[in-house]
This record gives structure tokens, C-alpha cells and sequence, in this order.
């Protein structure tokens, strides 16, 4: 091999090996991006859950609160109810009450009435 075919075959490989970088270079340049891009989908999807996790804990606030609410109407309005029920009885019981003295009273007034005509049916002597 001659001086010059020594030099030729040292371009040519030297040569070879740029050509091979750059091909090699381009291919690595192209999987970075796609890395980046997905890095980047990633970021975009964690600050998405982020928001999701947050808006979940202010709707879970706000559903507590409202249970609270609800819970304490409902317990204002069974003690209504239990109020009202107690003056029902009572009523009832009043009612019964006065039934009762109703009765006894149209009870006497008609013994009362039977024994006049009683009285008024007998000579008297």
C-alpha cells in the first residue's frame, strides 16, 4: 500500500465515521425530542391531576358543609315535629277530657230530667 492509498483509506474512514456521528447524532436528536414531548405531556397531566385532586377536596368541603346543614335542619325539624306531636296529644287528651265531662253531664242532665217526670207521674199526698 502506497503512501497515497494509506491517506485515501484514512479519509474514507475518517469520513465514514463524521457521516455515521451526524446519522447517529439525527436519530439520537429525534428520540430526545419525543422524550421531551412526553416529559412535557407528563408535566401537563400531573398539573391536570393536581387541579382534579383540588377541585375533589373543595368539592368535598362543600359536601360537608352541606351534610352539616342538612343534618341540623333535619334535627330542627324533628323537633318540630315532636313539639307538634306532643301538643296533638295533648289536644287529644283534652278532647277525650272534655268528652268525658260531655258525657257525665248528659248523663245527669237526663237523670235529672227522668226523675222530674218521676216526680211529676206520682201523686202526691
Amino acid at each position: 500500500m502506497t503512501r497515497s492509498e494509506l491517506v485515501i483509506a484514512m479519509t474514507v474512514a475518517l469520513l465514514g465515521a463524521v457521516v455515521l456521528g451526524w446519522i447517529l447524532r439525527w436519530i439520537y436528536g429525534g428520540m430526545a425530542r419525543a422524550g421531551t414531548a412526553k416529559v412535557e405531556t407528563v408535566d401537563d397531566m400531573t398539573a391536570r391531576l393536581a387541579q382534579a385532586e383540588e377541585g375533589q377536596a373543595t368539592i368535598a368541603a362543600q359536601l360537608a358543609a352541606t351534610d352539616q346543614s342538612l343534618r341540623g335542619q333535619l334535627r330542627e325539624k324533628q323537633a318540630e315535629l315532636d313539639a307538634a306531636m306532643d301538643g296533638l296529644r295533648t289536644a287529644r287528651q283534652q278532647i277525650s277530657d272534655w268528652q268525658a265531662a260531655y258525657e257525665a253531664e248528659k248523663a245527669r242532665a237526663d237523670a235529672k230530667s227522668v226523675d222530674q217526670g218521676h216526680n211529676q207521674d206520682s201523686p202526691q199526698g
